[in-house]
């Protein structure tokens, strides 16, 4: 579905910070060129429950001014936001979301029309709602900078459902800078930045450090002479260095 074109002050605040912040969008995605990707809100987690992205509490502000924008012009509930910087994404589905997605892109750049299921649609300040898990979409290609937002819903898994939700977290100015209040029932409020975020997963955990792989051993021989063997081998590693 289409909705109505946004005029193009609703961007101006985005569009500003990103121009300002773009080192900090550093996570490639799997997609053609150089663009860059990432997902703000609640993302999956590897052998956890989905909770808070780290893009949240590195860039706050961004957060921050996700919401807002939301707030204001995005008519779906969701859980997260993908940012994306130039990003020209392959065809494909949505594998890990469920339900319609909001889809609006800006910046100084030609063509970039968003294809779904072979249909062209220009999203610039242009909305879309549409089923990313069910319609193969993808970005024609384009010159300049063009950034998109897309509002989705993630789905779960099912040997780890969701026990945090969008709600609980929330970006608030605080002495002097912008920080993600982290809100739990019977708890005080924890900040959350970029020098204190939430716990990784694998935090903590020593290094398994593996022993070296033994040298193979010649049963037909004895120990003297497979100990002759291995360091004529150690030799000849040697001179191939």
């Amino acid at each position: 579905m289409e909705l109505a074109e946004l005029d193009e002050s609703a961007f101006k605040d985005l569009r500003e910070h990103l121009t300002d912040n773009t080192i900090q969008m550093n996570k490639y995605r799997k997609g053609v060129g150089d663009g860059r990707s990432q997902c703000f809100g609640i993302v999956r987690k590897r052998s956890l429950p989905p909770d808070l992205s780290r893009c949240s509490w590195n860039d706050p502000k961004l957060h921050y001014l996700l919401m807002k924008f939301a707030r204001e012009h995005v008519p779906i509930p969701f859980t997260s936001v993908q940012v994306n910087d130039s990003y020209k994404c392959a065809a494909h589905k949505d594998k890990h979301n469920v339900g319609e997605s909001y889809i609006v892109a800006f910046g100084s750049y030609e063509g970039g029309e968003l294809v779904i299921e072979g249909k062209e649609y220009n999203i610039r300040h242009r909305p879309i709602l549409f089923d990313g898990s069910k319609l193969e979409h993808a970005t024609k290609e384009f010159k300049g900078r063009r950034w998109s937002i897309v509002f989705h819903t993630q789905e779960a898994p099912v040997k780890f459902p969701a026990v945090r939700k969008l709600s609980d977290y929330e970006a608030v100015f605080r002495e002097g800078q912008y920080v993600i209040a982290w809100y739990r029932e019977g708890l005080c409020t924890e900040y959350l930045h970029k020098k204190n975020g939430l716990a990784h997963p694998l935090k903590g955990r020593k290094k398994v450090v593996l022993p070296p792989a033994p040298k193979k051993i010649n049963p037909t021989m004895t120990l003297a002479q497979n100990l002759i063997l291995a360091s004529q081998r150690d030799r000849e590693e040697t001179k191939d260095l």
